[in-house]
């Protein structure tokens, strides 16, 4: 069945847009409106070809009483371009009805008539049309006159829609007569200028006949590839038509890989819908694969009935159908003992084989194509001998821009040199620049250093003061200097460690800090759960210094006032620090006794501790706010700097 593969292919020729399952819609409603209204009668007029041109697919039977009405009632017998524009929307109604026999009528009216007028565009889309239907119908050197023309036509002045368009069908038809790399050759340049224009159903239709291309080769992996991409393109439009082509070409692969039952349900899905839609050559389509199927399954009296039907429509007389239909019946009348009708059926398939593929039609294919060939390659080399004559003429053009060139060169060397000394002098001047940016940034560094040793040298002396006092109010005041010393000499360490003495990362900062309090009152992570959260955070040494001061004073409150022994089983202090579009947020939290104070500790919210604490909140402009819940949560709202 071979033959058959490649009669399947030829029908997907052209992008088709609608089908004729799809339903009426808002244009075509608005188009009706103005035909059965009160407008004048040449709006009438355009609006009949745009309903006949709109419909032609998905409602074939209206496009052509629409056609019939407009050369009934209203173009005039001389207007020859409304009778082409008209005899479009007759052709292609009979072609979607599958009378291709009438199709053809028209599209060589309407070729007679460009071909007298010079109207090149309309020669090659009939043409291609012509060509086309010649070859679903088994008129080979027919077919190949007008695709070769409708191409050659194409190159010059065809859209690259048409171009991509004429190179499927030429693909299908060169496979047609076992010309198959070239016809491969052209199907991928077929479906690479589909793609350029991101044409969905053209892109469909390519995929759908390399399916068929790789199914015949036994590339089974390819043609399954090959057939769902089809099968995903035309979701963007689906229709029944174009799921019947699916369907029965991918029967068509199931009954190679020799898959029968599985092929069968396809090939069924196939011939219900296109039981249902007007093609007849479809139809025929489905009816053969049908057959083929049945035959393999042994089902011969199914097969033979479906085959025989083949023969029943002659709007379409397709040589090649009947060329199948005839092979077929062949097979299922010898396995069914009938061995006459299988004889005689065999007879009529090898004189209609020879009718198709005579000695003479085929040398008259390859001098065609041979002359069509030549005619590119002349095309090429006039082609070529024109830029050889613009070439000699831009070189002398060359030589007078040369000349100036080389002046122009010359001031721009000029040029060069004076603003290279100028490039040369502002390059020792950011030298110089750069050196004293870098001693400064060194200088900053040892600063930062320096700072941040004192600092340790007087925490260590406040420390060791400490040791010395036996009054616990003093020893408290010592230790609490020390710990506001330690945050900053902490922070200054941040600086002269990171990457940037001015920037300070929190996250760094903070845990460092909040390690160095909890040393100083002998505690640790086993004794007290500490959370501290404040990532991908970065601020400037000015805000730090008071944020360092506060959490200090916030931890330590925590520390000697939170967690009275044997009270809270888990202690947790927690310090989270969020940026948001207009503020910076300060979280210190424990759960620890909250609200439940002494009188000696109420006492103590004068201290100097508080007053620190509200001195730094106060040069921040910060808003403070304190929550006795479940333990103590101080929040404060820091406001960016504009």
């Amino acid at each position: 069945m071979a033959i058959f593969l490649r009669l399947c292919l030829l029908f997907l020729f052209s992008t088709c847009v609608f089908a004729q399952d799809a339903k009426p819609d808002a244009y075509q409603d608005s188009l009706q409106t103005i035909i059965n209204g009160n407008s004048i009668k040449s709006e009438k007029e355009e609006a009949l070809f745009l309903l006949g041109e709109y419909v032609v697919q998905r409602d074939p039977e209206l496009a052509e009483r629409t056609a019939n009405t407009l050369k009934q009632d209203y173009i005039d017998k001389d207007d020859a371009d409304k009778h082409q524009r008209n005899n479009y929307i007759l052709a292609a109604s009979h072609r979607w009805q599958g009378d291709y026999k009438t199709a053809l009528d028209y599209y060589q009216k309407i070729h007679d008539v460009a071909l007298k007028t010079k109207d090149s565009l309309n020669i090659a889309r009939s043409a291609h049309f012509i060509g086309s239907l010649n070859s679903f119908l088994g008129n080979n050197v027919i077919s190949q006159n007008h695709l070769l023309e409708a191409a050659s036509i194409y190159e010059k002045i065809g859209s690259p829609t048409q171009k991509a368009s004429i190179n499927n069908v030429l693909a299908g038809f060169y496979w047609n007569i076992d010309q198959l790399e070239k016809g491969k050759d052209k199907y991928l340049l077929a479906l690479e200028q589909f793609e350029t224009l991101n044409d969905s159903a053209g892109m469909a239709s390519t995929h759908a006949n390399l399916g068929m291309l790789f199914t015949e080769l036994n590339d089974f992996e390819k043609a399954e590839t090959h057939l769902m991409q089809q099968k995903a393109l035309n979701k963007v439009f689906p229709t029944l038509r174009e799921m019947g082509f699916h369907h029965d070409f991918l029967g068509v692969l199931r009954q190679k890989q020799g898959r029968l039952q599985e092929a069968y349900q396809e090939h069924l899905k196939a011939l219900q819908i296109r039981e249902n839609l007007s093609s007849t050559y479809n139809l025929c389509e489905s009816k053969l694969n049908m057959g083929e199927v049945l035959i393999k399954l042994g089902r011969y009296p199914e097969a033979i009935s479906h085959l025989k039907t083949v023969f029943e429509f002659d709007e379409h007389q397709s040589l090649y159908q009947q060329q199948a239909a005839y092979e077929l019946l062949s097979q299922a009348y010898e396995k069914s003992g009938r061995f006459k009708e299988a004889l005689q059926s065999f007879k009529d398939y090898t004189t209609l084989s020879d009718s198709i593929y005579s000695k003479e039609s085929i040398e008259i294919i390859a001098e065609k194509d041979a002359k069509y060939e030549k005619q590119k390659t002349d095309a090429e080399i006039a082609l070529l001998s024109k830029e050889k004559e613009v070439s000699e003429a831009m070189l002398s053009r060359s030589r007078i821009i040369i000349t100036a060139s080389l002046i122009g060169v010359l001031v721009l060397l000029i040029a060069a040199i004076a603003f290279y000394k100028m490039y040369a002098k502002n390059k020792q001047k950011n030298k110089i620049i750069t050196k004293a940016l870098s001693d400064r940034e060194l200088l900053l560094h040892e600063t930062h250093h320096r700072v941040k040793n004192n600092l340790q040298m007087i925490s260590s002396l406040l420390n060791l003061q400490s040791k010395y006092v036996t009054d616990a109010k003093a020893l408290e005041v010592l230790q609490n200097g020390r710990n506001r010393v330690q945050s900053m000499a902490i922070l200054h360490k941040s600086l002269y460690s990171g990457e940037d003495l001015n920037m300070v990362n929190i996250q760094e900062y903070f845990s460092g800090l909040v390690k160095s309090i909890f040393n100083s009152y002998n505690k640790s992570e086993h004794d007290i759960k500490t959370t501290v959260k404040a990532k991908n955070l970065v601020l400037d040494l000015e805000e730090v210094i008071p944020l360092g001061l506060i959490v200090n004073e916030l931890v330590t409150n925590s520390l000697k006032h939170a967690f009275p022994e044997t009270i809270i089983p888990q202690p947790e202090i927690n310090v989270e620090m969020i940026e948001t579009d207009t503020l910076y947020k300060l979280l210190v939290s424990d759960n620890g006794i909250g609200g439940k104070k002494s009188k000696g500790e109420k006492e103590q919210e004068a201290s100097f501790g508080q007053r620190l604490l509200k001195s730094l909140t106060q040069k921040l402009k910060a808003k403070i706010t304190t929550t006795n819940k479940n333990g103590t949560e101080v929040s404060i709202e820091i406001p960016k700097k504009a």
